[in-house]
């Protein structure tokens, strides 16, 4: 019997559709609907969820009803459809895309009323095991996740010195006492309701500044993590590591990660499984009859690990890594900002026509 600190949880994700480069991570499979890969991801995070916490409930926010046979197969696993507008929707040119994000901040608004703890999580985190130590390590505090930050490629610095100016004058110009921030994760937190209205209220300020500076021509947050490192500077919060962890799977490099720790973590964040791992178990997850929910928990997180190569790498998954420590070695790395796209972009595509 699973015992929460406290009395209802709901485990909840938040999509909109908006077109690439505002929703960039997966553009799916040829001559498909791109929203389709995440659907087909949110079967498969929504099942591992359910399979290992019956008794949380899960929902989903969003702005329309997903379409068949999607919608049947997360209502079939009790997953709530809740319909909300969007209210943070950024007005043209508001920062470098990924405005599709801010919808978590109306998703926050929409659940915020029902006195649950909220788990939001992103349609690439795979569940592996009960919540209750999760919930428990964080309390009244908020969960958060920090490893993020440390996974930023070379090319990314220019785009975080960016981001840190911003906050220096977004800050101040709040009124806060100092520019120094946390920097969280955005696929996962764990948000107890009496802290829901005080990261709210600091959302509302912070997006009301954010409109005003890019009317005047300045620079402003324009991600839901941004906004939320600032809101979640007024609460408690608790570093959550030991239960949740990017597993990084790229078909053009394989980051090291201990075999045995991502075995012993509650969620797995699979950021370059979308289109690969996810797509795979997709089937095995909408059929109530297969191994994703007869399986013992010991074979479920090894057979998901193989399948989404977290755990060990199949042949294939090997050749293509080696594949990518030959580009990495023997290009600039001008060059393989402009390779790796495409060769992740190559491997996703014959993965799309082996499994179609």
């Amino acid at each position: 019997m699973q015992v929460y600190p406290h009395k209802r949880v709901t485990v909840a994700m938040a999509f909109v559709r908006m077109p690439t480069p505002q929703s960039p991570q997966s553009r799916g499979r040829l001559g498909e609907d791109p929203a389709y890969t995440y659907f087909r991801c949110m079967a498969v995070a929504y099942g591992s969820v359910r399979r290992f916490n019956p008794g949380v409930e899960l929902a989903l926010v969003t702005t329309e009803p997903l379409p068949e046979p999607y919608a049947q197969q997360l209502a079939a696993i009790g997953v709530e459809t809740v319909l909300a507008p969007f209210t943070h929707r950024p007005p043209e040119d508001f920062g470098r895309g990924w405005a599709s994000s801010l919808f978590h901040l109306d998703a926050m608004a929409a659940l915020a009323g029902r006195g649950h703890t909220l788990v939001f999580i992103d349609p690439d985190v795979l569940c592996v095991r009960p919540l209750d130590a999760v919930l428990v390590a964080a309390g009244d505090a908020a969960g958060v996740q920090t490893e993020f930050d440390a996974l930023h490629a070379p090319e990314d610095e220019p785009m975080l010195l960016e981001y840190e100016k911003i906050c220096g004058e977004m800050h101040r110009e709040l009124g806060e006492e100092t520019v120094r921030h946390g920097v969280f994760g955005g696929y996962f937190y764990v948000l107890p309701p009496p802290l829901l209205p005080a990261l709210l209220d600091r959302i509302d300020r912070a997006w009301s500044l954010a409109l005003d500076r890019h009317a005047r021509g300045k620079s402003v947050f324009y991600t839901d993590e941004h906004f939320m490192n600032y809101a979640l500077r007024a609460v408690e919060v608790v570093e959550m590591s030991a239960y949740v962890r990017v597993i990084g799977t790229a078909p053009w490099r394989r980051m090291v990660t201990d075999r045995e720790t991502v075995l012993g973590l509650t969620l797995w964040h699979l950021i370059h499984e979308k289109d690969l791992g996810f797509q795979q178990l997709y089937r095995d997850a909408v059929d109530p009859a297969s191994w994703f929910w007869t399986a013992s928990p010991d074979e479920f997180r090894e057979r998901a690990g193989a399948i989404t190569s977290a755990t060990r790498r199949s042949p294939q998954r090997a050749l293509l890594n080696c594949t990518g420590d030959l580009i990495e070695k023997l290009t600039t790395e001008r060059m393989q900002h402009r390779l790796k796209p495409l060769f992740t972009r190559m491997v996703q595509l014959y993965s799309s026509m082996r499994m179609a």
